[in-house]
């Protein structure tokens, strides 16, 4: 078995714990993701509430779009750079003559803001379309697929969107403007979103889409969050003494080598996440700590859940993760590794939040 040693930051052939160091080893199989690479597997991140990066057909519809924003811009260049000349002989009647469309056709600013509930709203930012050309220049059909982007203000640091329930797009003339794909989260249907570079803003895939200028309103129902780290469910670590400077790093060893995290749900139910702290280290300028389920916890179907932690120095946030858990044998890895870029520190703690929180909007974003 081929796994990775967080201690000694190395690939070992090994089974269990590393040869060299002994601490236990995480199988590359099973090793956690970024939450934003959750998302290449579309079912996991049905399950996780849209833990995902953008699928490979999304990145082409996105570089279709900047390809055709760039033809824009260029035929604008051309245009300046000839101002003033003859124009130039009419082409025979015979010869089909296309334009690139304009930019209005391909994104939108939108700017639209849903009221506040518990602190947090939700701004649609803009709708882009990516023109797709049916071979004889057309790139006005209604194959054309969109992209809605989303800013959510007031989320606490580490929270993250997941997945917008009660959607629904609604064209100028009162029909359906787009139907996004949905998926089944706790039992509620809900659109799973799309991270981006920017903590704040999530895009949806719209799927087919018509022309921007005729969307009219959406609507929607609530927003289904990452939930809440918090210190009632913490890991102390005292990591007072030497931080080497390169690997292998330091084991630290753990106040409470177990902690119970309270499992939110979305239909307001609710059951504890058992975690144990399989390792922890420091050097290298960071901090590593491997939680995992219990010895016969791995059976347990607790569904692929999103595990927020929040890494803390005295009480300063140093860098928050969220990650997928689910048991063993299914597509999310049942360990979860917190790695984050830390200084030297006399303790560190580990915060932690299980599961998904509803915010009930229900209103009408629109002009």
């Amino acid at each position: 078995m081929r796994g990775w040693c967080p201690r000694c930051d190395a690939v070992r052939q090994a089974e269990g714990a590393c040869p060299e160091c002994q601490a236990p080893l995480v199988d590359l199989d099973e090793r956690p993701p970024a939450p934003a690479a959750v998302a290449e597997r579309r079912e996991a991140a049905s399950e996780v509430a849209g833990e995902v990066e953008q699928p490979a057909r999304n990145r082409l519809r996105v570089a279709l779009a900047v390809a055709a924003v760039v033809l824009v811009a260029l035929a604008f260049v051309a245009g300046r750079s000839t101002g003033g000349t003859a124009a130039p002989a009419a082409a025979p009647a015979s010869t089909t003559t296309t334009t690139a469309p304009p930019v209005a056709e391909l994104q939108r600013q939108l700017g639209w803001r849903s009221r506040t509930v518990g602190g947090v709203s939700v701004e649609a930012v803009s709708i882009s379309r990516a023109p797709v050309n049916a071979g004889n220049g057309d790139t006005t059909g209604a194959d054309n697929t969109g992209l809605l982007t989303l800013k959510v203000n007031g989320l606490q640091a580490g929270r993250r969107l997941l997945a917008v329930s009660g959607l629904r797009m609604v064209d100028s003339g009162g029909g359906v403007f787009a139907e996004p794909d949905a998926g089944q989260f706790e039992g509620l249907e809900a659109v799973p979103v799309q991270f981006t570079p920017r903590a704040d803003r999530y895009v949806i895939d719209l799927g087919p889409t018509p022309a921007v200028d005729t969307l009219d309103s959406i609507e929607l129902g609530g927003l289904l969050l990452s939930a809440t780290a918090s210190d009632r469910s913490r890991v102390e670590l005292p990591t007072a003494g030497a931080w080497p400077a390169r690997p292998p790093t330091r084991a630290v060893e753990p106040t409470a080598g177990a902690v119970s995290v309270p499992i939110s749900r979305a239909d307001g139910g609710s059951d504890r996440l058992p975690l144990r702290v399989a390792g922890a280290f420091v050097g290298a300028g960071r901090v590593v700590v491997v939680l995992s389920l219990p010895q016969g916890e791995g059976e347990r179907d607790f569904g692929a859940l999103p595990v927020t932690a929040d890494l803390r120095a005295g009480g300063r946030l140093i860098c928050s993760r969220l990650n997928a858990l689910a048991p063993r044998g299914s597509q999310v890895s049942p360990m979860l590794v917190i790695d984050c870029p830390a200084r030297p520190a006399p303790s560190l703690t580990v915060d932690l939040g299980a599961g998904i929180q509803a915010v009930q909007l229900g209103g009408k974003l629109a002009h």
